[in-house]
């Protein structure tokens, strides 16, 4: 499977928001996108999911075009997961929801097949146990769990993911990371994600992408992407980029526009509380 998107552009109304998008992705690769607050990482997600339609462009799956794809093929292609807080949570159970990943392959009822896929999904991300509670009683973290559980029980070979782990703990930010990237370095799987920790993705992306004002300002190993220059570029702060065997650690210390003695000052005060 590849994903390739070439020369994808979006407006809301008159404001654009991508220019000129283009770039690829493999099977088996993990793809982060990063980038500060408004620089369209979103949004460019929602225009591999065929959520948003592009103005300019074209998404193709395998060479084939995205937009032609009727919507059960593209649902057994893609597994997209939206960011926390998007939509409500219905009156239905755990069990249910991820059943609801099945859509693209039922016929005339649920089969055996799907609920192994949907026993799997729960299993794989250490939910079983609240197979039967309500969506509506589980925390923000366990509810985003349980959207990215739905994804897996499409057995999609794209996923699709922002911010899936903006509202977890520091464990399970670990623990869904690691197996998202399994997917793609164990079961040949293509794996997209918008982060915002910059250290996360680092650890957990073959690649990264890092879009400012709708464009890509860098493409390439998490090393050539996250370097001080790009994030003060970016993200309008000095940084310093360590090496670690976990990959790389990027420290922001100070804004550019605090960057004399005296803001220097404030931040470590504002540091130490």
């Amino acid at each position: 499977m590849r994903l390739q998107v070439k020369g994808v552009c979006f407006s809301y109304g008159s404001v654009s928001v991508l220019e000129d998008v283009t770039f690829k992705v493999q099977a088996g690769e993990t793809l982060g996108i990063i980038g500060p607050n408004g620089s369209g990482k979103s949004t460019l997600l929602r225009c591999l999911a065929r959520v948003l339609k592009p103005r300019m462009g074209t998404v193709f799956l395998d060479g084939k075009n995205l937009a032609a794809l009727r919507a059960r093929e593209v649902g057994r292609y893609l597994g997209y997961v939206p960011p926390p807080g998007t939509g409500q949570a219905f009156p239905c159970t755990v069990l249910e929801t991820v059943l609801q990943g099945r859509r693209p392959h039922l016929t005339w009822g649920v089969s055996h097949g799907d609920l192994a896929a949907v026993t799997r999904a729960l299993a794989y991300l250490g939910l079983t146990d609240l197979g039967e509670r309500q969506l509506g009683e589980l925390s923000s973290g366990q509810r985003q769990k349980v959207l990215i559980a739905r994804a897996l029980a499409q057995e999609p070979e794209v996923f699709l993911l922002d911010e899936p782990t903006a509202t977890l703990d520091i464990r399970y930010q670990l623990e869904v990371l690691a197996r998202m990237r399994e997917l793609a370095t164990e079961q040949g799987r293509l794996v997209v994600m918008v982060l915002h920790d910059l250290n996360l993705a680092s650890r957990f992306s073959d690649r990264l992408l890092l879009l400012h004002n709708g464009r890509i300002v860098a493409a390439g190993t998490p090393k050539t992407v996250l370097t001080p220059e790009n994030v003060r570029v970016v993200y309008g702060v000095e940084a310093v980029v360590t090496e670690t065997r976990w990959g790389l650690q990027v420290t922001p210390v100070v804004p550019l526009d605090m960057t004399g003695t005296k803001g220097m000052a404030k931040v470590v005060l504002a540091a130490r509380g």
